[in-house]
């Protein structure tokens, strides 16, 4: 019996880096990374989950709630023609897998990779470096050959994609390019996010010793970086696109703004062919000025109110220590939803 997991037995069952590739439309070096390195794949479909979730929890006031992403891989229109918000989605994949990996390091969840080397700059204050710190420097490495290997694959291949309802395309190596890019960029901002956290050290809890090491903050403040990024991306031309080829044959660094090459919809109305779900029956803030308001939101096409009824347990006591007693209230709440 073969006892390599990665490769399966010859009794005809598909190894799980097999039906990945199959699945999910991994390309030939991913489904060799899998099955050399089995471990992380646990990590890095996590990873694809926390990538998800903080887009939709960044994104949730806004006309573009990344709804789009829940049908990856398979990619609505809108994720694949260069949008701003195809940036943003590659960016937060990429920063997410590199998250995740790091942290995987420093809580000993892989074999692959230990705690983080010990900073090299001096301490101001008066403590020392140690712990385990979040390795971002080979989670970083091996996310860029996970994730990059993806457009790479697709360099040098000249079949042109249609815009729909427009004369001109896109050369998908163009794509690839803006998308390696963006990559890079989600990687550069786990890799400045590091933060020093001290755990102290003495009797009764003095601080006598002070040990430090370096960290990563939570996900979600790191989709905020990315949206901030988001808000200010840049439009790129053909030209700038050869550009940043150039930079990515000679693995220069380039600017960590995320690049675009196409409009996006208003993602107002559903449009199937745009990769737009709309905004009809989203709820909306009748008091606020900002994008979650009904008037932006619901893009001036108005908005009802709903009341809802909310039933819960409250005012609940212990009795003889045994067991807890509760009684039912109603609140009456009013929403307001999108037309």
């Amino acid at each position: 019996m073969n006892n390599n997991h990665g490769r399966g037995i010859r009794s005809g069952v598909r190894s799980p880096c097999t039906q990945a590739r199959r699945r999910y439309g991994l390309v030939k070096i991913q489904a060799k990374l899998c099955r050399t390195s089995m471990e992380t794949m646990p990590h890095i479909q996590n990873a694809a989950t926390l990538a998800s979730d903080t887009c939709r929890k960044v994104f949730s006031e806004r006309r573009w709630n990344c709804s789009s992403i829940i049908t990856a891989p398979f990619l609505t229109p809108d994720l694949t023609r260069a949008t701003r918000e195809q940036a943003y989605v590659y960016a937060i994949s990429s920063a997410a897998l590199t998250y995740t990996l790091a942290r995987a390091c420093s809580s000993g969840n892989l074999h692959h990779c230990t705690c983080a080397g010990r900073p090299t700059s001096p301490n101001v204050d008066s403590f020392q470096w140690g712990g385990c710190g979040d390795n971002v420097r080979w989670a970083s490495q091996f996310a860029k050959r996970f994730i990059d290997n993806v457009e790479k694959h697709s360099l040098g291949k000249k079949e042109k994609t249609k815009r729909a309802n427009e004369d001109n395309s896109i050369l998908r190596d163009d794509a690839a390019v803006v998308n390696l890019h963006n990559n890079r960029a989600g990687r550069k901002v786990i890799m400045t996010s590091l933060r020093t956290q001290c755990k102290c050290h003495g009797v009764s809890g003095s601080c006598n010793i002070k040990t430090c090491w370096k960290a990563l903050p939570s996900m979600t403040e790191v989709g905020q970086q990315l949206l901030q990024k988001y808000t200010t991306a840049k439009e790129v031309s053909k030209t700038l696109v050869d550009r940043l080829q150039v930079q990515v044959g000679k693995k220069v660094a380039t600017s960590e703004q995320l690049v675009y090459m196409s409009k996006s919809p208003d993602y107002c109305t559903k449009d199937e062919k745009l990769g737009s779900f709309g905004t009809v029956g989203r709820h909306c803030n009748v008091s606020s000025n900002s994008l979650d308001s009904c008037r932006i939101l619901c893009c001036g096409r108005g908005y009802r109110t709903v009341v809802e009824e909310k039933i819960e347990r409250c005012q609940c006591k212990f009795y003889n220590c045994c067991y807890v007693k509760c009684k039912i209230c109603r609140t009456m709440s009013q929403v307001y939803e999108c037309l």
